[in-house]
């Protein structure tokens, strides 16, 4: 870039480039209940082992700027869409959603943010459940 780039141009290709890293580990876990952050545009943690069952998502944007919302989809339909099986309301920032409650069979879910272009940016998630 060069040396007229403003600083905030800068710190916003530095954001998206950074948005959908991660290490490749999965959160593994037995618990019946999720505790989720999401912030500009992530969602913590964005890939998640369970095993099949009643599922508690409780759901917290830690953004500083953006609203944001939780939705839970199997990645693909009979149309090839995504079908969404629950939904937390929007939250502005700091705001804790009111907790959704979604049966997971085995199979792999998408958790995403359905707000704008939020998910292309990088605010989604893989949910696997396994026996």
């Amino acid at each position: 870039m060069s040396r007229s780039t403003p600083p905030a141009a800068l710190l916003a290709v530095l954001a998206l480039g950074l948005a959908g890293c991660g290490d490749g580990t999965a959160l593994r876990t037995d618990r019946p209940i999720l505790r989720l952050k999401l912030d500009e545009y992530r969602i913590v943690p964005q890939n998640i082992v369970v095993k099949p069952g009643r599922m508690k998502f409780d759901v917290r944007n830690t953004g500083r700027h953006a609203t944001h919302n939780l939705a839970v989809q199997i990645p693909e339909g009979p149309d090839g869409k995504p079908v969404e099986i629950n939904r937390t309301e929007t939250m502005q920032p700091g705001e804790r959603a009111e907790p959704i409650k979604v049966t997971l069979r085995p199979g792999e879910y998408r958790l995403v943010c359905t707000i704008a272009n939020h998910d292309d940016l990088g605010q989604y998630g893989v949910l696997e459940v396994r026996r």
